[in-house]
């Protein structure tokens, strides 16, 4: 798919496809050609999805020819696919560097988003996501992560903005330096050309990796997974919060609203009977009307056999909703799309569809 047709490449030569200008320029020095080759070969990967150095007719011959010999330009491989009724599609997109991640497409009416991978599993383990049951396998590159946008650009024929939010398998600020050369792939002019606005990082709350954020000259938007108003309730859920409890959390989130001058959504899981409760919804609208944020809510996805916890009704959800808006508080319900195709929100993961069993694939 990337290379000519009657190239043989070596799985140990330089992979091109994740590469920024800089990378690029080193790469091609070794040709002795101008560094402008560098940029033209940016915009061929990025902004054309032309993968194939046959393609890159701006370069000399010469020079596509040595590209042929000495690299690959490999932005994965999409492979099996799962559409659900409500237009929402899960990939398996196969990995440049070897391994499979879940990727799902959304279409509501004109707004496309990509919800994106940047781990294989997750070290974290929520203890209501099924990606934690997966454990940790390996951090996903830059080129990677952003292959998955530019395979299914490619497969759904998309053109202008979309949206992205790295809210799939992993926890994209625990493989941070890879996801932050993402965004600046996805939010350059002469890449993908997203606005930053259109681009947003989900955290389960990784403090410092949250204030350094702040400091990036390309940030995306930022999510943060709150999920329970008490540390008693949220490290039950969440361990992370037994290294970085709310208020260490809610700290930095006020760093970065004071230091970009952004502002910053929390999300909240709701989960009957765990952190659905008056008192809950009482202590939220505390902390979002102190930290002026948007609140985001998402009823549980459930998967039997993998995840003990039940969603609350949908009139306590709207209840849930009621009373945060009656404070003043700005809040959205995030209601489940693709859970057909176990794609919704906290599902992603390669695990069968209970344990014990074996895993089946959906082929295209």
């Amino acid at each position: 798919m990337n290379t000519d047709p009657t190239q043989t490449i070596s799985a140990q030569a330089t992979n091109l496809y994740g590469l920024d200008r800089d990378g690029l320029e080193d790469q091609l020095a070794r040709y002795g050609v101008p560094s402008f080759h560098a940029h033209q070969v940016y915009r061929w990967l990025y902004q054309r999805d032309a993968w194939s150095p046959s393609e890159w007719t701006d370069l000399p011959q010469s020079l596509r020819t040595r590209l042929l010999e000495d690299t690959r330009t490999d932005p994965g491989k999409l492979g099996a696919r799962t559409d659900a009724a409500d237009e929402t599609v899960k990939y398996r997109t196969e990995l440049a560097g070897g391994g499979t991640v879940e990727t799902v497409f959304m279409r509501q009416a004109d707004r496309v988003t990509l919800c994106l991978s940047s781990q294989v599993g997750c070290a974290l383990d929520c203890d209501f996501c099924l990606t934690g049951k997966m454990g940790f396998k390996r951090h996903l590159s830059a080129g990677e992560i952003v292959g998955q946008v530019a395979l299914i650009r490619k497969d759904q024929a998309l053109e202008g903005s979309f949206n992205i939010v790295f809210m799939g398998m992993g926890e994209p600020l625990h493989n941070y330096d890879a996801t932050v050369a993402a965004v600046r792939l996805l939010c350059d002019p002469e890449g993908f050309g997203l606005s930053r606005r259109r681009v947003t990082v989900s955290t389960v709350g990784i403090a410092p990796a949250i204030e350094k954020l702040a400091e990036e000259p390309v940030r995306p938007r930022l999510a943060v997974s709150l999920n329970a108003t008490t540390d008693d309730v949220r490290a039950k859920i969440m361990p992370i919060t037994k290294k970085y409890g709310i208020k260490r959390l809610l700290a930095a989130c006020a760093h970065f609203r004071e230091r970009t001058g952004e502002p910053f959504t929390l999300e909240y899981v709701l989960l009957a009977g765990i952190n659905d409760t008056d008192q809950d919804v009482t202590r939220l609208r505390e902390i979002a009307h102190r930290m002026r944020a948007k609140v985001n809510l998402i009823p549980f996805n459930p998967v039997p056999g993998w995840l003990p916890y039940q969603s609350p009704s949908r009139h306590r959800i709207e209840t849930v909703r009621d009373r945060l808006l009656d404070a003043g508080v700005r809040v959205s319900i995030r209601w489940s799309r693709g859970a057909q195709a176990r794609a919704a929100c906290g599902q992603l993961a390669l695990l069968p569809d209970k344990p014990g069993e074996r895993k089946t694939s959906n082929p295209r």
